[in-house]
Order: C-alpha cells, then sequence, then structure tokens
C-alpha cells in the first residue's frame, strides 16, 4: 500500500470543488482538466512509484512527465512497461522524447504498436504499484492536461489496478509481436 493517500489528491481539485459529497467513494477521486490541475495529480502519482509503473497512452508528449517516467525505466528496482501507439510516437516531439527510453534497461519493456486489431491504442491508462489505477480521457500534454475538457479518474484499489494490468499486459505483449514482425521484414 502507497504511503500517498488518496485525500492527498484532494488539493488538486479547484478550490470550489475541493469538498467531496458524504457518498463519495473513499476509493475514488475524479479530476476535470482544465478545472482541476490533473498534471500535478499525475505528477504526484509518478512520483510515488517505488516498485512498478504499467503505462498504456495514445497522447504522449509531456516533457516533465516523460522524464519521471524516465527516471523509473532507468531504476533496476522499479518495473516498467510502456505501451504507446504507433502514430502518436511517430511525431517529432514524441520520438524524441522516446529516445531516452532504451529497451535494453533492467526490468522494463517498450512496445509501440497498433491495437490488436489493427486500429489506434487509444487507451489512456497507468498503473502504479498494483494499487493506483489512472484512468480517463486526458492524453498526457500540456494540452490535454490544461487546455482540452478532459477527464482523469484515479482508483486506489488493488483489485482495480489486477484487472486494468491484466487487460494492459495482453495489449503490451501484441505491441511487441507487431514490433518483431516490423523488425523481421
Amino acid at each position: 500500500m502507497s504511503a500517498l493517500s488518496i485525500a492527498d489528491l484532494d488539493k488538486y481539485r479547484a478550490p470550489a470543488r475541493q469538498v467531496l459529497r458524504p457518498a463519495y467513494p473513499a476509493n475514488l477521486r475524479r479530476f476535470w482538466a482544465p478545472l482541476d490541475d490533473v498534471h500535478a495529480v499525475l505528477k504526484v502519482l509518478l512520483g510515488s512509484c517505488t516498485q512498478s509503473l504499467v503505462l498504456a497512452m495514445y497522447g504522449y508528449d509531456d516533457d516533465e512527465l516523460a522524464a519521471m517516467v524516465a527516471k523509473l525505466l532507468a531504476n533496476p528496482a522499479i518495473y516498467c512497461q510502456i505501451t504507446l501507439d504507433k502514430s502518436q510516437a511517430a511525431g517529432v516531439h514524441e520520438r524524441e522524447l522516446l529516445a531516452k527510453y532504451a529497451n535494453v534497461m533492467t526490468g522494463n519493456s517498450v512496445a509501440i504498436g497498433n491495437s490488436e486489431r489493427g486500429a489506434i491504442m487509444h487507451r489512456k491508462v497507468c498503473v502504479v504499484d498494483g494499487y493506483w489505477t489512472i484512468t480517463g480521457s486526458t492524453n498526457w500534454s500540456t494540452s490535454g492536461e490544461t487546455k482540452q475538457d478532459n477527464e482523469l479518474t484515479v482508483t486506489a484499489d488493488a483489485l482495480v489496478a489486477t484487472e486494468a494490468r491484466a487487460v494492459l499486459d495482453l495489449e503490451h505483449d501484441a505491441a511487441l509481436k507487431q514490433m518483431a514482425a516490423r523488425a523481421a521484414s
């Protein structure tokens, strides 16, 4: 279990939204861009990572979050699995970010591909330490976090994280096989 509490994230909600209704789920928080500080929520959750990071992200060009992920990838004590959409990863800025993600580092796997049925990989899901599950419409980009109307849901629950992880693992495996097929051709 994390030293971070889900209630610690409440301060990143817009001031008028910081008080939750009594019946609000105790293990869930929802943030709304651009009203809430979605970027800060993502930074805090990535910064709390001590064991594992499993990430599937469609839009990925936030320099600060990418630098945090790069540090996690370089740490041999943390398992990192990253799956990114092939079309989005082909962008100039995205290629620069991904150049830092060498797949030869201990305990990590980076895959870039399409969905299992050949369409875009449109997920926006992150599992931190098998406990925190981050989902929603928010791409990890400045505009996705601060300008667009997006939603970010954080759930603190190992069972929810396990369910997400099973789906992300299968998707990651498919993307790795796509990469191998491209390399072989």
